[in-house]
C-alpha cells in the first residue's frame, strides 16, 4: 500500500507529471493536529523538504515536489467543517475539504447561501490548494479570488509552530499573527505577514490545516437576464469585456469563448462570444455597451438557451479534435487593460507562438470579465485558457519549449500569467522576492524547489 500511495500521490493535472515515486521518501495522511506535528517532525529529523498536497487538480506542478527527495504531507482526510455561522458569515473548515462540499453542508442548512469560490475543478481542488494558487472562478468577477474570500488562516511552518493568520482588512494586506513561537510572532508581524503572502505561494510557506472562510447569501438581485454577445472580429470582443469593465455591471456569469477549431463548438456557438448573466436592472447599459461596439451582435435569451450555451463552454476543456488529442500548454492568460483594445494581435501573437513550437491552436476561453492578483494588486481582465491539438511525434522537449516560448511572449507583451504559471520560469518577480524573504523566517523547507529550480530540472520534469 506504501508502495502504491508513492506512486498515486505525485498524480496532478499539469505537464509536470515525469515524478520518481522514490523521491517521495514518505507519505503522510493526518488527520489531526498531531498527526500533522508529527509528519513535520519527521522531516525535519531526516533533513527532507516537505511538499503539501490537495487535490492535485492544478495546472501547475507544484504539488508534485518534483523529483528531490522529500516528505509529502496530503489533506484528504482533513474534510471537517468546524463551523457554520450565518449571523457573522463565515464558515472553519479543514484544508482538504472542497467547495462542491463544502457548498452542499451549507445548502443543506440554507439552500440560498453559498461559498463563493467555484473553479472549474472545484470537486476536486481542495480549500487549502485553492488558497495556495489564489484560485478564483466565474464568481471572481463579483466576489473575489481566493484571497478576498479567506478571513483566518491556520498553518504549521517546519519547525512545527502553529501560525493563525487573521484578515483585518479588506485588501489582504494587514493581518494580526498569533503564533505558539512568541519570537516567530514578532517576526511576522514585524514583516507585515498576511494573507496575500500565502495566496500563490504554492505551499512555501508552510502546512495550511485549517481556514475561515467567508459565505454569503446568493444574489439578491432578481429577475436575472441573459444575453450573447457575438463579435465580429476578436478587437470587438476585447472592447465589450474593455466597457464591462469600465461600467462596472454587476455580471453575475461572465464567459468567453475566444476561438474554437472544433466543427461542432464552431457551429453552436459562432466565436468570439459572451455568454452574460446580469440583473434586470442593468439590461439596458449592458445592451448599450454592446450596441455601441461595431461589428458587435447582442442577443436577448431566455434561460434555456443560456444554459446550452454555458453548457458548452464548461464541456469545451473536455472536447477533442475530430482527429487527435487537444493539450492543456500553458494555463491562465491574464489580459487586461489597454491590451483587451487590441485583443485580436495577441491572440495572433500567441497561435504564431503555438504553431512555430508546432502546435495547432484548438479553442480558446475564459472567464471575462473576471479579477486576479498581480503582487499585491487587484487586476480587471480576462483569464483566458487555451487548449492545442497534441503533435503526433510530441517530445518532452517540444512540450518545454513551447511553454517558455509562451512565458517569454507574455513578459514581452504585458500578458500577466496566473501566478502558479509563471513561478517555475522568472525568479525577477516581486512575489519571488517576497517569498524568498518570508520563507527565510519560516524555515526554508517547504516546497523549496518552486524557489530555486532551473529550467533544466522543471525539463526534466514534463512528460
Amino acid at each position: 500500500m506504501e508502495k502504491l500511495q508513492k506512486y498515486i500521490i505525485g498524480a496532478n493535472a499539469s505537464i509536470f507529471q515525469k515524478i520518481d515515486p522514490d523521491s517521495n521518501v514518505k507519505v503522510f495522511v493526518p488527520e489531526n493536529e498531531e498527526e500533522i506535528k508529527a509528519a513535520i517532525a519527521f522531516a525535519r529529523e531526516n533533513n527532507l523538504p516537505i511538499t503539501s498536497k490537495g487535490g492535485g487538480s492544478s495546472m501547475s506542478g507544484a504539488c508534485t515536489g518534483a523529483s528531490r527527495k522529500k516528505v509529502i504531507i496530503s489533506s484528504m482526510r482533513m474534510k471537517k467543517v468546524l463551523e457554520i455561522n450565518f449571523d457573522e458569515g463565515y464558515a472553519v473548515v479543514e484544508a482538504g475539504i472542497t467547495p462542491d462540499e463544502l457548498n452542499a453542508e451549507i445548502q443543506q442548512r440554507k439552500p440560498n447561501w453559498k461559498f463563493f469560490v467555484a473553479p472549474s475543478s472545484r470537486d476536486i481542488a481542495t480549500v487549502g490548494g485553492i488558497l495556495s494558487t489564489d484560485g478564483g472562478g466565474n464568481d471572481a468577477w463579483l466576489a473575489g479570488t481566493m484571497a478576498d474570500n479567506v478571513l483566518e488562516v491556520e498553518l504549521f511552518d517546519y519547525h512545527g509552530n502553529k501560525i493563525i493568520v487573521t484578515k483585518i482588512d479588506n485588501d489582504n494586506k494587514k493581518a494580526k499573527i498569533t503564533c505558539s513561537s512568541k519570537e516567530l510572532q514578532e517576526k511576522l508581524q514585524k514583516n507585515n505577514f498576511s494573507i496575500i503572502d500565502i495566496a500563490g505561494a504554492h505551499g512555501t510557506l508552510g502546512y495550511i490545516s485549517k481556514l475561515k472562510l467567508l459565505i454569503k447569501p446568493l444574489s439578491e438581485y432578481n429577475n436575472q437576464r441573459f444575453a450573447l454577445a457575438y463579435a465580429g472580429n476578436l478587437n470587438a470582443l476585447g472592447k465589450i469585456i474593455y466597457e464591462l469593465i469600465e461600467a462596472n455591471i454587476p455580471l453575475t456569469y461572465g464567459e468567453a469563448i475566444v476561438e474554437a477549431h472544433h466543427p461542432e463548438i464552431s457551429r453552436k456557438t459562432n466565436p468570439p462570444m459572451l455568454i452574460l448573466e446580469f440583473p434586470l436592472d442593468f439590461q439596458e447599459k449592458v445592451q448599450t455597451i454592446c450596441k455601441s461596439i461595431p461589428d458587435v451582435n447582442f442577443n436577448s435569451v431566455n434561460k434555456e438557451e443560456f444554459e446550452q450555451k454555458k453548457e458548452i463552454r464548461i464541456k469545451m476543456a473536455k472536447r477533442n479534435p475530430p482527429e487527435g488529442y487537444q493539450l492543456a500548454l500553458f494555463e491562465g492568460y491574464g489580459i487586461a487593460g489597454d491590451n483587451l483594445l487590441r485583443f485580436e494581435e495577441i491572440i495572433t501573437k500567441i497561435n504564431q507562438t503555438l504553431e512555430s513550437c508546432g502546435f495547432e491552436p484548438f479553442i480558446k476561453f475564459g472567464h471575462a470579465p473576471s479579477v486576479y492578483h498581480h503582487g499585491d494588486k487587484k487586476v480587471k481582465g480576462i483569464i483566458m485558457h487555451s487548449r492545442e491539438k497534441r503533435p503526433e511525434k510530441l517530445t518532452s522537449k517540444m512540450v518545454f519549449e513551447g511553454i517558455v516560448a509562451l512565458v517569454e511572449l507574455c513578459e514581452k507583451e504585458g500578458i500577466i500569467p496566473k501566478p502558479e504559471h509563471k513561478w517555475p520560469f522568472s525568479k525577477t518577480t516581486q512575489k519571488h522576492k517576497r517569498l524568498t524573504e518570508l520563507t527565510t523566517i519560516l524555515g526554508k523547507n517547504f516546497n523549496p524547489f518552486i524557489l530555486d529550480s532551473t529550467l533544466k530540472e522543471l525539463a526534466e520534469l514534463v512528460l
